[in-house]
């Protein structure tokens, strides 16, 4: 017994095989609030960065690597949506973009700080760690719709 699938039932159900594969891949991408939070804690650190007062230092510090490594630990985990990353949308290509985009705007922004304390700048904490905050905050969506788009374009593994 072969039963034909009308065309509007094979495009309705295809159109939702599209709408949730793209809500899967949201869940799994970093959001923007991310970055905006990570970005307003690094100016902040900075700040404190400039103030050279130790005991300021030695609470900030801390406070942004458990709060950065605690949201970075729910990106990955997905402990903040209880929704685990699909590899075979994104995968360890996904993954290494990303890293590396915080790793060469981290870079950027350490080059900037020594250049900017090699020639007396008063706050090069401060200055560099806004640039890496604008930077976070203006790449990190980009690289996200990047990702986005060709986890939804590409074949079944386009990160993988």
């Amino acid at each position: 017994m072969s039963e034909q699938v009308p065309a509007r039932d094979a495009a309705e159900a295809l159109g939702e095989v599209h709408r949730r594969r793209e809500q899967v891949v949201r869940a799994a991408l970093v959001p923007a609030w991310y970055w905006w939070t990570v970005a307003a804690m690094t100016v902040a650190l900075g700040i404190v960065v400039d103030t050279h007062r130790t005991a300021a230092l030695a609470v900030a510090i801390p406070v942004y690597v458990l709060v950065v490594a605690g949201l970075t630990a729910q990106m990955i985990f997905g402990l903040r949506r209880g929704a685990r990353l699909n590899e075979r949308l994104l995968g360890p290509r996904a993954a290494l973009a990303i890293v590396g985009f915080v790793w060469l705007v981290v870079g950027l922004g350490l080059a900037l700080a020594f250049a900017l304390r090699a020639i007396g700048w008063p706050a090069p904490a401060t200055a560099a760690c806004l640039v890496v905050g604008i930077g976070l905050v203006w790449g990190g969506p980009a690289l996200m719709r990047v990702i986005r788009r060709a986890a939804l374009t590409a074949g079944s593994e386009p990160w993988g």
